[in-house]
């Protein structure tokens, strides 16, 4: 019985670090391989490599893809690292320390079977020993942030070196012995693209929660200004959108992007500063709106504190303030309250009772 056809796949396995920790559960770790598929798949869209011909398993604590060499390897290597970085510094940022994703990360590229139950192949094999490598393991546990690159031998050869730009002080030659495996490999640092994938991920997560309590502190403004204007005169003035704009600029940077990512952290953080300048003149608008309600029961409370004075003083009101405190009374009372009449009249009441005690 003859084979199936071999294909020629680049080939990226991921592995969630201490994914079967006795510690967690398993509703834990469904949050976590929904996280993982979540943000490797925007995570390769964005970074030009689309679900289109690309091919995936699971391996229960990670999973592999195969890209066909018409896809541009390269992307795996630029801009993969930043866009990974992103989605898991968003992620993360939420995540509790059981549910938090650390990622080690292998690229190899080889032929590959197809067949009904699914893939199989030496590269595949070969990949999975440079996955679990101890010199990989260590990287990981050594990373300031939640990812670490391994490249095979040939990787490195074949799509890393032929790179323009090119940075050999990035990459780290070992050797991986494990499971009848004696081959060379690359520790791939990618310093740059893992500093502004960690800085942009976070700073967009910020934006993202600037921009939704702006729209509730917006929407909460505009409620609060419609009831006020129903009761108050003169009404506070109308609540504008203080970010027109803001919202499409951030879709902008959650989109495709490809080759962008150096630019991205000043754009994200430009964005940051404008939703938190906006969160405050929104803020400002429900503060003024508030305002004149507050002011009526200011005034209401004391006009009732002088009210109670004189009946304490155990003396009956003139007729002059009763003239004035019904005068105030009704004002503030009635719907909708001229404010600056009754803040008038509950000052006038307030002169004569002072006036009648001194």
């Amino acid at each position: 019985m003859s084979s199936p056809p071999a294909s020629y796949r680049a080939i990226i396995c991921v592995d969630i670090e201490r994914f079967c920790d006795p510690e967690r559960i398993d509703p834990q770790r469904l949050d976590m391989r929904r996280a993982l598929y979540d943000s490797l798949a925007r995570a390769f869209e964005r970074s030009g490599v689309p679900a289109e011909g690309r091919y995936q398993e699971d391996r229960g604590d990670g999973a592999f893809f195969l890209v066909p060499p018409e896809g541009p390897q390269a992307r795996l290597v630029e801009p993969l690292p930043f866009e990974l970085a992103a989605e898991l510094s968003r992620y993360n940022r939420a995540a509790d320390a059981m549910t938090r994703i650390r990622l080690r990360v292998a690229l190899h590229a080889g032929y590959v079977h197809h067949d009904s139950e699914g893939v199989v192949g030496t590269p595949l094999n070969a990949a999975f020993r440079l996955l679990d490598a101890p010199e990989l393991k260590k990287a990981l546990r050594d990373a300031p942030g939640d990812l670490a690159f391994i490249a095979s031998d040939e990787f490195h050869r074949e799509v890393i070196r032929q790179r323009r730009g090119f940075d050999p002080s990035d990459y780290r030659e070992v050797r991986v012995r494990a499971k009848e495996t004696d081959v060379g490999a690359w520790i791939c640092a990618f310093d740059a693209q893992l500093r502004a994938g960690r800085d942009f991920g976070h700073r967009l997560a910020r934006a993202e929660d600037a921009l939704a309590e702006l729209a509730a502190t917006v929407d909460e403004a505009r409620r609060v200004r419609a009831v006020t204007a129903a009761k108050i005169t003169p009404a506070p003035p109308e609540v504008p959108d203080p970010a027109p704009g803001l919202g499409e600029r951030l879709a902008g940077l959650r989109g495709g992007r490809t080759d962008r990512w150096p630019e991205l952290a000043a754009e994200v953080a430009d964005v940051e500063r404008a939703a938190a300048a906006a969160l405050d003149a929104a803020g400002a608008g429900l503060r003024a709106a508030r305002e004149p309600l507050e002011r009526r029961e200011e005034l209401r409370g004391l006009l009732g504190s002088y009210q109670a004075m004189t009946g304490n003083q155990k003396r009956a009101e003139s007729p002059l303030l009763d003239e004035l405190y019904r005068r105030a009374y009704d004002l503030l009372w009635t719907a909708p309250c001229s404010l600056p009449e009754a803040e008038a009249a509950t000052e006038r009441y307030v002169r004569a009772v002072q006036e009648e005690s001194a």
